[in-house]
């Protein structure tokens, strides 16, 4: 009885204690409608979101409002489901004791909730604004010997009182730094009582070899790079530096697309389709980079005709901005394009392309690229990669952006 009672404790805080690895965060995740889904009951970061994301969607409060934030700062947003019904309680720890994080929960399954948000349709179920503490580590969140639900800014407490939730409720969490985000934080929810232990099944999935080859185009020497791998992992891009030839296990049939990056080379994107080869084997052949030198970078793709970029466009804008970071002198023009065939180059076109190739320099400032070395131009359908598009696919390709090296 006491041995199958230590093997349960021991599933249980095994469970507990596993934490998710966050993807790499893009502008979207600043806004509700891309909030991460947290699937673990502990999460850590190293890096957080900078500025509000697309759309200032909490503004214009008091600053002595309990609910509600008096704006959005540097915001990230998430969502989660409790596993099990309880009693939810909460810590917030930043990574950076000077880091003052404030938080917003709302009921999350609500149609059309995020839209809610912004038009204040909705009420926050907790917040907690108030300064941070160091003496607690600059840590916040829900507690039981907390009585407040919400907290208003200044001095005040760290900690906002639990909640009772039933099994499966959804819920978005937002945090908002006031000042720059000097570094990351981990967010772990604790369950009374916590869930019952996963039943533990051993599935044995018929695995594929992956093999990456870099070399120089010119002289076929190997040469050691950086790899964006968008597929290898469900909703995750994998990155690796400083080989010539990395290796992977994953399983059959993934379509991925492989990003490669180096100093004094040019960049490039390979797509790898999905195959039941027991081993895949790629060579990517490097450039170096020259003035002039254009890049179309067709899968940094955007919804409709809005100047929101896809979520399939994350290993592309991860790439760049390694691109960018590897080659300190490099400067850049970004250029966008638009799918209007048709139709003359109207001034609708250039406006929407221009939105488009600001909305990649906006990421690479938001990361920290020097503004000097970045520019941006919309060209409109005045250089449509299909005139005449016969399918989707096309019609997407040429809604895209293109990076032209300007000066070394």
């Amino acid at each position: 009885m006491i041995r199958s009672l230590l093997s349960l404790m021991a599933v249980i805080l095994l469970h507990l204690a596993r934490a998710q690895a966050p993807a790499r965060f893009t502008q979207d995740n600043g806004d509700c409608t891309g909030a991460i889904f947290i699937t673990d009951s502990v999460y850590r970061t190293e890096q957080a979101v900078r500025g509000f994301g697309n759309k200032l969607e909490i503004k214009e409060n008091s600053s002595d409002h309990k609910q509600w934030f008096e704006r959005e700062h540097h915001t990230t947003w998430y969502k989660f489901r409790v596993p099990v019904k309880c009693n939810l309680t909460m810590d917030i720890t930043p990574n950076v004791t000077s880091d003052d994080i404030d938080f917003i929960i709302f009921e999350g399954a609500i149609p059309g909730i995020c839209d809610k948000i912004a038009s204040k349709q909705v009420e926050p179920v907790r917040s907690n604004i108030s300064r941070n503490d160091p003496a607690l580590g600059s840590r916040c969140g829900l507690s039981k010997a907390a009585s407040e639900d919400f907290v208003r800014s200044g001095v005040g407490a760290s900690y906002s009182s639990s909640m009772e939730v039933e099994a499966g409720q959804l819920f978005y969490l937002v945090l908002d730094h006031q000042n720059p985000p000097r570094g990351g934080y981990e967010i772990r929810f604790h369950y009374d009582p916590p869930p019952p232990p996963e039943p533990v099944e051993e599935e044995k999935k018929e695995k594929q070899h992956l093999v990456v080859n870099i070399s120089d185009a010119k002289s076929g020497k190997p040469i050691a790079a950086t790899l964006t791998i968008d597929g290898i992992q469900f909703d995750k891009v994998v990155e690796a530096k400083g080989k010539s030839s990395y290796e992977y296990d994953m399983d059959v049939y993934r379509n991925l697309k492989i990003g490669c990056t180096n100093k004094g080379y040019m960049f490039t994107t390979v797509r790898v389709k999905g195959s039941t080869d027991p081993v895949v084997t790629v060579d990517i052949k490097l450039a170096p980079i020259s003035a002039g030198e254009k890049v179309v970078l067709d899968d940094i793709r955007f919804v409709g005709n809005e100047d929101k970029v896809m979520r399939q466009s994350e290993a592309s804008l991860l790439l760049l901005l390694r691109f960018m970071q590897e080659n300190p002198k490099v400067k850049i023009e970004v250029q966008g394009h638009v799918n209007g065939p048709t139709f003359k180059n109207k001034k609708e076109f250039i406006d929407l392309s221009t939105a488009r190739a600001k909305t990649v320099y906006d990421f690479l400032l938001v990361n920290e690229v020097e503004p000097e070395r970045l520019s941006y131009q919309g060209l409109g359908n005045s250089q449509m990669l299909y005139p005449e598009p016969k399918n989707k696919e096309q019609s997407e390709a040429n809604r895209r952006v293109e990076v032209k090296v300007l000066g070394l």
